[in-house]
């Protein structure tokens, strides 16, 4: 046992296999090398607690939290802020978030980043006049430093500045100071600044205190300085999976990536993350405003002897709007495949000696001396020149190498009587393991945490192209199965060929009527397109109302999701007359990332296996993997494995916490079936183990006497770490890492741990709590244990022969 871990574990307890889970991490840690652990673990497993054991086997990296929205944030600084409280150690946090929620000025405007960049701009240029005018009248000297917060009369000039007036950001100047070096002028935080950015790290500053907190300060200039001496640093995928803005974040944070250890959150995320960030996007508008930059640049870029770079953007310009213009007048809505070999013909085929390279090459430089020019003249930076010639640069991409793809599709929109097309091109990367194995093996360790990364073995595939890779560990569901009720159909399927058959809509209907009526309280339907959500609005509604439930919704409008959440969470509190229905989408916006907790939700239910669209954009994906990795392995990466985790999101979404209780349903045979089109195997073990497959009828008398007979049952806790097992000498073994060979003391502590919760079981149990790699025949474990074994732990064992399994029971008193 590690009892460095110990001094950093913030809780009384441990739960199952959560000390098993720290001490794997540690060792990765201590391992280094760019090594990488994946932590397969189900909501109440406490992986958060991962960043206890961090703490404890790092020397001098830092580490950096990597997660994917905002609200997840406070997880991790509750999980500090219970370090300080319940251990003598005290880790410093800081957290990089957008500055749509840190910007002091946020309500100001519209667009948040550009007004910030023009913002910065024209304050350093304000903080470049007044050091002039300071050293004019102060004299000039190597020492000369100008504060603007001891400047009263610009404090009473700037503070006095009305939104849509101001000449720059009071926040960012009263963060900053100008000051020489080499005769230049130059700009560092300001001394407030410096001492505010270590108070936040002196203490645990949520996001909804920041502004308060930092005052007249820039809370995102604060919390960069905090980042400095932090132990632990928050940042987001883009931060971190993006080169540009890693370079860019950690230059600036001072971080050194192979003295950093990466903890990835929700890391079933991050291949589509990945993806997204290594793919890029040009719309219509951007190129109307690329050709007004250069005609408004024209003069300026003569003068600056940029003729070649202003004569190709002339050319090329009006080339890629005709190429959209004719795209609108086809009217493609869905996303098509385009030849970027045509395209390019298009574009620069007018040349008469074609060099598209050098071509794309000038654009950018004539973006880059515009940006400039911009930047000189207190304009915003965002510049649309620089993201065409980004664009063309990718299209390389999709001419040599199958993992990008050229796509284009084409909006409609109403504005008054009118109606506006716009075409937008993309260049879609589909495959992140290039990019993922290219950031973790710039660091020390890397730890991937998921409470759905099922099957972990084909997340890593996924991930680094290869298996082998990481060090992966699979925890069973610490929930006690009295808890919840798994049922999954027996013939009902959202298959597109029998979508419409007269008695698969029955049967699902049956399902639908069972799940509303039948569980108490608020549930949550789940289906796998708004369409097939839209087939079964009547029935839904309809039963509802039966039996007293209100219908809800999931908007299509992002901005409506929380007062909808708010809405449906209120009809499921105890005092509410009319629980609520949730019908939304698999993989939208309420199937993740959102803690349904309490009475908030009863159940779940997801109709149908919500596998993507299957469109000739996601044949080209499906084809990629088959020939990257084999039909098999290639489809279920590319069309299989995206879909379970939707449905396992979808139902992760009841079980928040250990006294929680309610019933899943999974609405499609495809569930219960393996090999074929059944997917079945690749369920994690304990819903595999407790799934009871049944038709739509069976369904409502299953969820009757479950609802009136089960009882809530509690998780335990292990003092120590998993269940501690005595050998002859009193010594206490502790359990080992899975890395093949199952071992005894392993077998052992499982055994314990069974005996502690049934009196009587058949040994072959012991297998529930394995991977299916590691489990053993009836014979095998009969030869694994003595009558020793079973007495230590006050067991006897009898084998039966008539099912050729070993029963295990209690000792009584008056057993001999």
């Amino acid at each position: 046992m590690d009892p460095d871990i110990d001094r950093w574990f913030p809780y009384p307890g441990y739960r199952p296999h959560q000390r098993e889970m720290l001490e794997a991490a540690a060792e990765i840690v201590r391992t280094g090398g760019h090594s990488v652990f994946m932590v397969d673990a189900p909501t109440g497993s406490g992986k958060t607690s991962i960043l206890s054991a961090l703490l404890a086997a790092r020397n001098d990296q830092q580490i950096v939290v990597v997660l994917r929205t905002v609200s997840q944030v406070s997880i991790y600084l509750d999980e500090i802020k219970k370090i300080r409280q319940n251990t003598n150690k005290r880790p410093r946090v800081a957290y990089l978030v957008g500055k749509a929620k840190t910007c002091q000025l946020r309500d100001e405007m519209d667009s948040v980043y550009m007004g910030c960049d023009l913002l910065k701009i024209m304050t350093r240029q304000l903080l470049e006049s007044k050091m002039r005018e300071y050293m004019y009248l102060a004299g000039r000297s190597q020492d000369t430093v100008y504060d603007p917060s001891k400047d009263e009369s610009l404090l009473e000039l700037i503070m006095d500045e009305r939104e849509g007036e101001r000449s720059c950001c009071p926040y960012y100047l009263l963060s900053k100071e100008a000051y020489l070096f080499d005769g230049e002028i130059k700009f560092r935080s300001s001394r407030k600044a410096q001492e505010v950015g270590r108070a936040i790290g002196d203490n645990i500053i949520y996001l909804d205190e920041l502004d308060e907190h930092c005052g007249d300060m820039c809370p995102y200039e604060a919390m960069a300085l905090s980042a400095e001496d932090a132990d632990v640093v928050i940042l987001n995928y883009n931060h971190v999976f993006d080169d540009t803005y890693r370079d860019a974040m950690y230059n600036w944070l001072g971080l050194d990536p192979e003295k950093t250890i990466l903890l990835i959150d929700e890391a079933h995320n991050l291949g589509d993350t990945v993806r997204a960030v290594n793919s890029d996007v040009l719309s219509q508008f951007s190129v109307k405003k690329a050709i007004k930059e250069v005609e408004s640049s024209r003069m300026k870029a003569r003068k600056a002897g940029l003729n070649k770079s202003l004569a190709v953007a002339e050319q090329i310009l009006p080339r890629i709007m005709k190429f959209m213009e004719k795209m609108n007048e086809k009217g493609t809505s869905s996303e098509e495949w385009f030849d970027p070999h045509m395209f390019s013909d298009f574009v620069f085929g007018e040349s008469l000696v074609r060099e598209d390279d050098r071509m794309v090459a000038e654009l950018m430089n004539l973006g880059d001396v515009i940006a400039r020019q911009k930047e000189s003249g207190s304009e915003s930076s965002e510049m649309h020149l620089q993201k065409v010639g980004d664009f063309l640069f990718m299209l390389n991409f999709a001419k040599n190498d199958e993992a990008y793809v050229p796509l284009k599709y084409t909006d409609k929109r109403q504005v008054g009587g009118n109606t506006y097309t716009s075409t937008t091109l993309e260049i879609r990367n589909l495959d992140p393991s290039l990019q993922i194995e290219s950031v973790v093996g710039q660091h020390h360790a890397t730890i991937m945490i998921s409470g759905t990364f099922s099957p972990p073995e084909a997340y890593e595939l996924y991930y680094f192209a290869k298996n082998g890779r990481a060090t992966i560990i699979t925890l069973p569901n610490q929930f006690p199965p009295e808890n919840r009720l798994v049922l999954t159909a027996s013939r009902a399927t959202t298959q597109s060929s029998l979508r419409d058959d007269r008695d698969n809509v029955t049967e699902i209907q049956q399902h639908l009527e069972s799940f509303i009526a039948g569980v108490p309280g608020n549930v949550v339907v789940y289906f796998t397109s708004y369409n097939l959500l839209n087939q079964y609005m009547d029935i839904c509604t309809t039963v509802a109302k039966a039996a007293g439930k209100q219908i809800y919704l999931e908007p299509r409008d992002s901005k409506e999701v929380s007062s909808v959440l708010a809405r449906f969470f209120q009809a499921g509190l105890k005092s509410a007359t009319k629980p609520g229905v949730l019908l939304a989408v698999a993989g939208g916006k309420m199937s993740e990332g959102i803690d349904y907790r309490g009475e908030a939700l009863k159940g779940a239910m997801v109709v149908g296996l919500p596998l993507t669209a299957y469109t000739e954009i996601q044949k080209t994906v499906n084809e990629y993997y088959k020939s990257k990795y084999g039909n098999k392995q290639g489809m279920f990466i590319a069309y299989t494995l995206p879909a379970m985790n939707r449905a396992l999101q979808a139902l992760g979404r009841v079980h928040r916490a250990a006294d929680e209780d309610g019933v899943l349903v999974l609405c499609d045979f495809r569930f219960a079936s393996k090999g074929g089109m059944g997917v079945r195997e690749y369920l994690p073990d304990w819903m595999d183990r407790e799934m009871k497959v049944c038709s739509g009828r069976e369904s409502a008398q299953l969820i009757a006497d479950w609802v009136k007979h089960h009882k809530r049952a509690e998780v335990p806790l292990e003092t120590k770490g998993l269940l501690n097992v005595e050998t002859d000498n009193n010594e206490v073994q502790e359990p080992i890492l899975q890395t093949g060979k199952i071992k005894k003391t392993r077998l052992l502590n499982i055994l314990a741990k069974i005996a502690r919760s049934k009196e009587r079981f058949y040994l072959g149990t012991i297998n529930n709590q394995l991977k299916k790699e590691d489990r053993l025949d009836s014979t095998q474990l009969k030869e694994m244990f003595t009558d020793e074994d079973f007495s230590r732990l006050g067991l006897k064992a009898c084998y039966v022969h008539s099912i050729g399994e070993v029963e295990v029971k209690h000792i009584r008193k008056n057993d001999k």
